[in-house]
């Protein structure tokens, strides 16, 4: 998948702040498939997780009391109350040469009028996810659309979810 092979660019060898992996299933565990290119890897999430090194807590106050050379948010900023909040101090968890990782859904794609998760509480296009990462202090590297987090999809579904979800690799701005 294009989502995994950019992100194995970014963490293999590197300490890496997972945010939100508990939330995933059978089909979508970016926690197990990355954690063998780490160096470590540390995971926080709201809910209790069996995997070892996820801690439960909130990422809008939690604090590690260390920094990240890179911070992965794995379809999890469209689930957050206070996005500004939490990408403020996602920012004092990255190193100043570090990489934040985001992917979340399309807000422009066809799919959008499907029925959402309900534990979504904003969704965002290129240039909304563009606007909030500017205004909280994050540069964007490298951007990419993607068709979505299932492993495979047949012929006939390909071409309706091509640009259904979007990965940003991001850096704190130079002042």
């Amino acid at each position: 998948m294009i989502r995994e092979a950019i992100i194995a660019k970014y963490v293999k060898g590197k300490d890496v702040l997972d945010v939100g992996g508990v939330g995933q299933n059978a089909q979508y565990d970016l926690w197990s498939e990355i954690k063998p290119w780490c160096k470590t890897l540390v995971g926080i999430d709201i809910v209790p997780s069996v995997h070892k090194g996820i801690v439960c807590g909130n990422m809008e106050n939690y604090s590690f009391g260390r920094q990240f050379d890179c911070v992965l948010l794995g379809d999890v900023l469209e689930h957050v109350d206070n996005q500004g909040l939490f990408l403020d101090n996602i920012r004092t968890h990255l190193k100043p040469q570090g990489f934040l990782i985001v992917t979340t859904p399309n807000a422009k794609w066809p799919t959008v009028f499907m029925p959402t998760n309900k534990t979504h509480t904003l969704w965002h296009d290129k240039s909304t996810l563009t606007h909030i990462l500017q205004r909280h202090g994050f540069t964007i590297v490298e951007f990419k659309y993607y068709y979505g987090n299932k492993l495979t999809y047949n012929i006939v579904v390909r071409p309706l979810v091509a640009r259904q979800a979007m990965l940003a690799v991001c850096q704190i701005a130079k002042s």
